[in-house]
Order: C-alpha cells, then sequence, then structure tokens
C-alpha cells in the first residue's frame, strides 16, 4: 500500500512540475509575441462578424495580456478582441504599454464607469454588437490555437444553440429540484443539446444574436439576484429564451489545452461561489424562483 502511495505522490508531482514547465513556455512564447510581432491580432474572412469579449481587474491587469495574445494568434482570429475595465481599476493613462502594443494590432478597451464585476464581460459588448457572434473568455487562461474555431464550427453546425468548450450537467431531484452544485457532473461529457447543460464561462462560450431573453441587460436584477454569478445570471436568460446548449465534444484533455496563467488563481470567485451561503445553489434558485423557469429545466431538443 504505501508503494502504491509513494507512486501516486511522484506521479501528482510529475504532472505538476510538468504543467509549470508548460505555463513558464507558454507564457515565454506569448510575452515574445506580444513585445515583437506588429501583424494585427483581428480580421477574418468568415461572413459572420466574431467578437471575443473579457473582462479584468486591478489585479490581473499586468497579465492579462497572456490571454489577449493566445486570442489574437488564433488560427480562425476574432473579427475584434474587447477588454472591459472598470474606470475605477484600470484608465488610460496606467494601462500597460504591453496592452498598447496590442491596442495597434486590433485590441478594444472598453472604460466602463460602474464596475459590474465579471457581468462586464458580456454586458457593454453585447450592446455595442449586437449583431456579432459573441464570444466570452476568462482573463486567467491561456487559450488555444483553434479556440475560437472549434466554436464556430459547432456554432455553424447548430446555429440554434449555445456553444461552450466546457460545461457542467445539472442534476435534479424526483420533484425536479436541482440538487446541489457540488453534485453537478462536472466537465460533462453530454454530447446533445440540453436545457440542463450548464456553460462555464472559463473554457469559453459562443452566444449567438437572439440566443437571450431581453432581460439579460437588465442590470438592477441580475445584481440583486446573482452578484459576481454571470454564468448563472446568462444560464437562467437562454432557458428564460428557450435556448438550449450543449459541449463540445473534444477528446483532448482540457487541462493541458486550457493553460492557466501562473500565480492568476490568488485572486479568484472559485471558493466564494462554492460556499453555501451565498454562493451558487442560492444564486441559482434565487433567479429560477424569479423568473419560474422550473418548468424549462425538462425542456427537450
Amino acid at each position: 500500500m504505501f508503494k502504491t502511495l509513494r507512486r501516486q505522490r511522484r506521479l501528482r508531482d510529475t504532472q505538476a512540475e510538468s504543467l509549470r514547465l508548460r505555463q513558464q513556455i507558454l507564457s515565454a512564447q506569448l510575452t515574445l509575441e506580444a513585445i515583437k510581432t506588429r501583424r494585427s491580432g483581428v480580421g477574418n474572412a468568415k461572413p459572420h462578424d466574431i467578437v471575443v469579449s473579457l473582462t479584468t481587474f486591478d489585479k490581473r491587469i499586468g497579465n492579462v495580456y497572456l490571454t489577449i495574445e493566445s486570442l489574437m494568434q488564433q488560427s480562425l482570429k476574432p473579427d475584434r478582441i474587447v477588454l472591459c475595465v472598470s474606470e475605477a481599476d484600470v484608465t488610460e493613462s496606467n494601462l500597460p504599454e504591453i496592452l498598447h502594443l496590442q491596442k495597434s494590432r486590433g485590441l478594444e478597451v472598453l472604460f466602463c464607469e460602474r464596475d459590474l464585476g465579471p457581468y462586464k464581460k458580456f454586458f457593454h459588448t453585447f450592446q455595442k454588437y449586437p449583431d456579432s457572434l459573441i464570444i466570452t473568455a476568462d482573463d486567467d487562461l491561456m487559450y488555444p490555437f483553434d479556440f475560437v474555431d472549434m466554436l464556430y464550427r459547432a456554432w455553424l453546425a447548430r446555429p440554434d444553440v449555445i456553444h461552450a468548450h466546457r460545461a457542467h450537467r445539472m442534476l435534479c431531484d424526483a420533484t425536479g429540484g436541482v440538487l446541489p452544485y457540488k453534485s453537478w457532473e462536472k466537465s460533462t461529457d453530454l454530447a446533445e443539446p440540453s436545457a440542463l447543460v450548464f456553460p462555464t464561462g472559463n473554457g469559453g462560450v459562443l452566444y449567438f444574436p437572439g440566443a437571450f431573453d431581453e432581460e439579460v441587460l437588465n442590470e438592477q436584477q441580475f445584481m440583486a439576484l446573482c452578484p459576481a454569478s454571470d454564468d448563472i445570471w446568462l444560464k437562467a436568460m437562454s432557458l428564460k429564451n428557450g435556448t438550449l446548449c450543449q459541449r463540445i465534444q473534444d477528446p483532448r484533455e482540457f487541462g493541458t489545452r486550457f493553460v492557466v496563467i501562473p500565480e492568476s488563481q490568488t485572486h479568484a470567485l472559485k471558493r466564494s461561489n462554492k460556499s453555501k451561503v451565498d454562493g451558487n445553489d442560492d444564486k441559482l434558485k434565487a433567479v429560477l424562483d424569479a423568473y419560474e423557469l422550473w418548468p424549462r429545466l425538462t425542456q427537450r431538443p
């Protein structure tokens, strides 16, 4: 037994060291590209306008260029990359120089008067580009080269469905109530579109015009019902509109392709969202109750 435990510990250590090396190598490559290249990081020949939108805050502003550069190195480039920041955190005058370099290659920075937390990643972009395909991304990952391409091809195949690289499957009890978040089927392999597929923003999600109920931009409601939980709000607004969600089927290991930026998890929402009080369970219930969405969970394709 002790030999087995030692082998397992060595394997974990080896895997952790491999991940650290991958983080360092990829960070160095993206940094070099961000500093040296003058090629545009946006623009494609596809018939649809594609916007990638993300947000960040002051404690991550120094490293967000890594996420942005990974988006600029896509095999299918988006037409726009929009970074939404709060004016209370970041202004034009204190924007890191490396982001100015990326602005010259197509990055668009929106300075927002009100700090809506993670809601900034979609709220302003949805309003500015209502007729575009909008892909939301997180600021703590370096994305693989086919991140945009896979989402776009999945949407072309099913243009009435919201597509995500990563999603959970919500589980319900016998009465139709949603079981606690911790019991959901994480990183589900469910292949077909479903009302129970819950996209997780960190893997990237593609939203199409008309995917949501118009209530999606009701700032007063989302800040009151589920503050700091944009994934829950967007899921609820897709349910309200009758739009199903689907996870992209990809046999490759998510964790080795979507690489976490070193030290980015020092400041994260995961712990508070999983807490019992005011966590995901309470916020999801609040939104489903407010809009009477429980019957929508049984919706079929």
